[in-house]
């Protein structure tokens, strides 16, 4: 069952699913660094300027932002760590809690 579906600008990279994880500031990021399945993970985050997300780029699937465009300083990053973003999805505020999430080639991101 589909819980959320909405459309942003994808940026960057394609297709890709994985498990949506909050990454808005130091504190997020020091416990993604922890994980185990950081490889599996998009990351969800407010701020298309969200620099502190930059360490974590080389581990993840993709990243999910509900701002921002394809000049964001996100967007320019992930594409230079060739990853999938999607830039201006409006995702629920209390998204990012560890859902499976389907990003399609449109920028359609899927929360399921």
């Amino acid at each position: 069952m589909i819980e959320h579906a909405t459309a942003g600008a994808l940026v960057s990279g394609g297709e890709t699913s994985g498990t949506l994880r909050r990454a808005n500031d130091i504190a997020d990021v020091t416990d993604l660094m922890q994980r185990s399945d950081l490889d599996a993970t998009i990351l969800f985050v407010d701020s298309p300027s969200a620099t502190a997300v930059v360490p974590l780029l080389p581990r993840v699937l993709g990243v999910v932002c509900r701002s921002g465009g394809s000049t964001s300083h996100l967007a320019l990053v992930s594409r230079e760590f060739g990853i999938t973003c999607v830039m201006g999805a409006e995702l629920p505020a209390d998204a990012g809690q560890g859902e499976a999430v389907t990003i399609d080639a449109s920028g359609t991101v899927t929360l399921s």
